[in-house]
């Protein structure tokens, strides 16, 4: 084989390669792109919260988890009663609120339920998109909780899909993405998956 042969092919080769290796590119950008967009939409604070509803079978989140009922909301936080820890579960449906006693595995868990695990995360289906997204916010008030680095801005949450801040008058849209209404900071948001609403909810961020 001569050498111009030779080279002929190289040149053959290498351009195959690149015109392969340009296509695989384009067809990953569009993912990449979103894959960064929606790693940078997510807090960087520590979040941590798995439950089995299907041991525990709660209303109140069970309706939360429901993909076909949209819109509904519940806020999920710790508390204790007579040295026993319970997980509350508030409807942003109604002012009725249900609880939970831990059990054994819930107590070996680890849990941050929202910043500094104090007033705790909202979880629930959105309703302006098919499928449904599943969000998990943090409780507080993103605006407040920046500028005194305090956890005393718990939000209100009501049936329309709003939490809103008692201090700074703000409002939240729970079915966007957390944006708030006047523009500003939206909702500190949380990773998190559901394998049904008697299924396990798991916050991991």
């Amino acid at each position: 084989m001569t050498s111009s042969r030779i080279i002929s092919l190289f040149l053959k080769t290498r351009t195959s390669f690149i015109v392969t290796s340009l296509k695989v590119f384009l067809l990953a950008a569009p993912l990449l792109v979103a894959c960064s967009a929606d790693s940078f939409d997510f807090s960087s604070l520590r979040a941590y919260f798995v439950f089995d509803n299907s041991v525990h079978q709660d209303p109140t989140l069970q309706s939360a988890l429901n993909p076909m009922s949209p819109g509904v909301f519940c806020r999920i936080h710790e508390g204790s009663e007579g040295g026993a820890l319970f997980i509350y579960f508030e409807s942003n449906q109604s002012n009725k609120t249900t609880k939970a006693k831990e059990n054994a595995d819930d107590l070996r868990r680890t849990r941050a339920i929202g910043v500094y695990n104090k007033t705790g995360v909202i979880v629930g289906y959105g309703n302006l998109s098919s499928p449904a997204t599943l969000y998990a916010y943090d409780s507080q008030c993103p605006e407040c909780y920046a500028k005194t680095n305090m956890v005393s801005y718990k939000l209100s949450i009501n049936s329309k899909g709003f939490a809103t801040c008692a201090n700074c008058k703000r409002e939240y849209d729970l079915n966007n993405n957390g944006i708030c209404k006047t523009g500003g900071k939206k909702l500190i948001k949380y990773r998190a998956t559901s394998t049904g609403a008697l299924g396990v909810l798991s916050i991991n961020n």
